[in-house]
């Protein structure tokens, strides 16, 4: 029953993304624990009030920015992002669409998770990756399985619920405005991380 109806919300989430999207884009490189190379990470939004961790990833010739939530407070946590997203991609900004799309996107696979989980005392796992290559990017929502090892969280594998095409200047500097967020540097400080590779420049 879990399945089928993340599978039904699946496409039609998809759907909604391909039928406002200028061409359809070529698959994003899955999550693949085997080959993931993290460049760093940092628990958000504090040590304190630890509700999940963001990432830089490389995953072949993409990099990725991944965000893994691990916690009770899901619809919280999502209207925090919602939050910073309106403030970043103000009502007449380019890339005000895509940030509509995408928090929409993100609220409603939250919905389906707590619908699912039928349980109010579990910590929801919820993936967001925006995931920029040479010749393809977008973003992925899912729910990600995995344990919580050493103080880290380590996924195994992931469970798309939505992919969204967006466009290329909204999925570049979200990337590294969400680097700068949760590493709480100044956006131009975002390179002293890692290499973010030329396909996320």
């Amino acid at each position: 029953m879990r399945s089928s109806m993340r599978a039904c919300a699946t496409a039609g989430l998809v759907l909604l993304a391909g039928a406002r999207a200028v061409a359809v884009p070529a698959p994003l490189p899955p999550l693949d624990a085997a080959t993931d190379r993290v460049v760093t990470r940092t628990v958000v939004p504090d040590a304190t009030r630890r509700q999940g961790e963001v990432r830089l990833v490389t995953r072949g010739d993409a990099t990725v920015v991944q965000t893994l939530l691990a916690t009770k407070v899901l619809r919280r946590v999502v209207a925090e992002i919602r939050k910073k997203e309106e403030g970043n991609w103000p009502a007449g900004s380019a890339g005000h669409d895509d940030m509509v799309r995408y928090v929409d996107a993100l609220e409603a696979a939250a919905r389906e998770l707590e619908a699912a989980a039928g349980d109010e005392d579990r910590r929801y796992h919820l993936l967001i990756e925006f995931v920029a290559g040479a010749d393809r990017g977008g973003i992925v929502i899912g729910e990600f399985e995995g344990d919580d090892a050493d103080g880290a969280l380590r996924p195994t594998s992931a469970h798309p619920i939505a992919t969204l095409p967006v466009g290329r200047d909204y999925l570049l500097r979200n990337m590294r405005l969400i680097l700068a967020d949760s590493f709480h540097l100044d956006e131009a400080q975002v390179d002293r991380l890692g290499p973010l590779g030329p396909a996320a420049r």
